[in-house]
Parts: C-alpha cells; structure tokens; sequence
C-alpha cells in the first residue's frame, strides 16, 4: 500500500473554505483515486479539532459548520495513524537539525519518513505551510507545498 502524509493545513482546507481549498480537494480526489492511504501523527485528530473549535469560537465558522466538518474528518476512512517511539524520537531529531520551534510540523515530517523506511516506498508530505517548506534542507525532496 502506499501512502502519504497530510499536514493540518491542508485537511483544514478540505474540511472548511479558506484560500487553497480548491486545491486541497483535487489533490484528496488524487489520494483516493490512487488508492494511497493518508497517515498522520496520532495528535492530529485532536490538532484538527482544536483548530475547528477556534474557528468555531471566534466566528470564522458557524458551529454547525464545525460540528460538520469534524463528523466529515471523522468518517475519513482512508486516514491511519501512526504513534510509537520512533515517531517521538524522529521528530526530536528533525526539529533540532531543521531549528523548528515546535514538534507539530517535525512529527509529520518523522511519520512520512517512518512510514517511507517501513514502506520501502516514497511516502510525500503535503503542506500549505510555505514558511515550513523554506525552513527545510534535504527533507524538500519529499515535502510538498500545495498550489504550486
């Protein structure tokens, strides 16, 4: 099976309507259509809950709107996660050597790398962050930025 990683940037995107959200959609009808599982950090769940209650919260969305798109999420039977040591670690090690400030974006860069390694196969990591993609080094080979 093949698979690839979705930063919340990009599942916010699918989920409510924002700048990017066109682009977001074709790039889910690829996934599906190319049969590749989307795999995530095991927190991602909860990152993008907590960014659908902000949303939510300070009216960017109705909370219908939000209850909505958290059921949509939920029922993404396409999505594995992944949590084990090696993630922690992984993501440890990325942060330092890409001087990330936090371990949210370098737990998805270690799952894509993770999963590569176990896979045997190119695992891509999709972002909207144009700011995490610049920060990186080598790790560009399979880190892409959506709309471009």
């Amino acid at each position: 099976m093949s698979f690839v990683c979705l930063d919340s940037s990009i599942l916010l995107k699918l989920l409510t309507w924002e700048d990017g959200s066109e682009a977001a959609a074709e790039l889910m009808e690829h996934i599906v259509e190319s049969g590749q599982m989307v795999i995530l950090p095991a927190f991602a769940w909860a990152e993008v809950g907590s960014v659908l209650r902000k949303k939510a919260r300070k009216k960017e969305i109705d909370p219908e709107e939000a209850e909505e798109a958290w059921r949509m999420f939920r029922r993404l039977r396409i999505i594995s996660y992944l949590e084990n040591e090696k993630v922690s670690g992984v993501s440890w090690e990325i942060a330092v050597k890409e001087n990330l400030p936090t371990l949210y974006d370098a737990a998805y860069l270690a799952v894509a790398e993770i999963t590569a390694k176990d896979s045997g196969e190119t695992c891509e990591f999709w972002t909207a962050d144009e700011r995490l993609v610049n920060a990186l080094g080598d790790r560009k080979k399979y880190v892409k930025l959506l709309g471009t």
